[in-house]
């Protein structure tokens, strides 16, 4: 609960920055537009404003037709190509998991086509009773291409154990026995087996939005459905299956 807070705060307080950064609009009356901050105004002669890129421009005050604050008319187009994705969250469970939220850290690059779809290659670790590094293929569709894009995505991959075992207590049954209760019970005492772990498959749609912070810069945002299954084995005597199904919530950086 703790981490999903602590991720949501993060999330508000990155809006909060990209807003800043792009709160400022300069209207020219040659009918040019600019964004970004205004750092110095002298009144009747001119203004300075810091455009995102870190530009610095000097208008005199006749070409200026006018100032405004418009957060919701700024809409940075989205760069094509190559973009490197770092997404962290949590893969949230009931409280019948003995891990309920353990955490996910990936990191995705990525190529952004003209139709708006993307297609890339993830890699990362997640905890959860052993250590993980999940390998995925990600693919993405952005339904806008300018200012705030909502988006649908699809993950898929495997992930590879890094280590640890899990204990899973077997109960011995002995020879079939009629008692005078007429029921058949196993020993009292189980004996526990440990069992490493083998990796296994996983598949996690979600959606989302990314929010532009300039051109080269966004943050993201998605909620999703984790389902995998991981195998556990001891020499090739003993195989078990464990199902993992978890809701995603993660948040991101996204740089081009």
């Amino acid at each position: 609960m703790r981490i999903t807070i602590l991720l949501v705060t993060l999330l508000f307080s990155l809006t909060l920055f990209a807003q800043k950064r792009n709160r400022d609009v300069v209207y020219l009356k040659n009918g040019s537009i600019l964004r970004g901050t205004i750092v110095l105004v002298d009144p009747g002669h001119y203004i300075k404003l810091k455009t995102p890129d870190r530009n610095v421009w000097v208008f005199e005050q006749e070409k200026i037709d006018s100032i405004g604050m418009h957060p919701s008319k700024i809409h940075i187009p989205q760069k094509n190509g190559y973009f490197n994705l770092t997404e962290m969250g949590v893969l949230a469970g009931n409280s019948a998991n003995y891990k309920k939220n353990p955490f996910t850290l990936m990191n995705i690059n990525s190529w952004k086509f003209e139709n708006g779809f993307t297609a890339g290659i993830g890699v990362g670790v997640e905890f959860f009773n052993e250590t993980y590094l999940p390998v995925v293929a990600d693919f993405r569709y952005f339904i806008r291409k300018a200012g705030a894009m909502p988006f649908v995505s699809l993950q898929g991959g495997y992930s590879i154990p890094l280590g640890g075992t899990y204990t899973q207590q077997n109960y011995y049954y002995p020879p079939y026995m009629w008692a005078s209760s007429d029921i058949y019970r196993p020993s009292t005492q189980p004996t526990n087996v440990d069992v490493s772990a083998r990796g296994g498959w996983l598949l996690n749609p979600a959606i989302g939005i990314q929010a532009p912070i300039n051109e080269n810069l966004s943050i993201t945002f998605s909620a999703g459905y984790r389902m995998m299954r991981q195998r556990y084995g001891k020499d090739d005597a003993y195989k078990m299956d464990v199902d993992y199904n978890r809701l995603s919530l993660k948040v991101g950086l996204l740089l081009k």
